[in-house]
């Protein structure tokens, strides 16, 4: 009789989290450029490495698998047991520290030609970063600041990493850089000290 510390459970096991991890990271990848109607699982399934079948194994369906995607790239969390003095220059720096970034807007927009994900995108921006973030900035009105500063990263990460704007390139990037730290640390600073 098997136990928990069968060595054949845990291997599966870890061969389950490696599965569900690589179709993942594909899904990712192929969400972000090609969007969610232009994706295929099939696709998902051979850039990760595994059988469909998979794919609907572990998320369900195509939908699932979006969802579960874009529920792993989203969260703001982690940034909101920093110094809040210090929000503007540590989440812009999450910003430029990461070459995936923007992926995730990239997602939710290429999205929006599904009404099923459009809908499961604004909903997941809004539990996994709007609420959290309006909870962390407070009073006065911090669901509202939470939307500006996503108003401010999402123009920002369109223009620099989607739609690069050709002034953004180059030396202009330090001063847009500190720019945006001012512009986000402003937005927390209007609730209490």
């Amino acid at each position: 009789m098997p136990t928990s510390a069968d060595p054949k459970k845990t291997s599966r096991q870890r061969d389950a989290d490696r599965t569900r991890s690589a179709i993942l990271s594909a899904a990712h990848s192929l969400f972000a450029t090609r969007g969610f109607a232009n994706t295929g699982v099939r696709e998902v399934a051979e850039l990760a490495g595994v059988n469909s079948a998979l794919v609907g194994r572990y998320f369900g369906s195509k939908e699932g698998l979006f969802r579960a995607t874009l529920e792993r790239s989203l969260g703001i969390s982690a940034v909101l047991h920093g110094d809040r003095r210090r929000f503007g220059v540590d989440m812009v720096a999450r910003f430029f520290d990461s070459e995936n970034i923007a992926s995730p807007l990239a997602m939710m927009i290429l999205s929006t030609a599904d009404p099923a994900t459009r809908d499961m995108s604004i909903e997941l921006l809004q539990t996994k970063v709007v609420i959290p973030l309006g909870t962390w900035l407070g009073p006065p009105d911090g669901q509202g600041r939470a939307a500006r500063l996503i108003i401010l990263w999402g123009g920002f990460l369109t223009y620099w990493k989607l739609l690069p704007l050709q002034p953004l390139a180059g030396a202009r990037i330090a001063s847009t850089r500190r720019w945006l730290e001012t512009a986000s640390q402003a937005i927390v600073d209007e609730g209490p000290a």
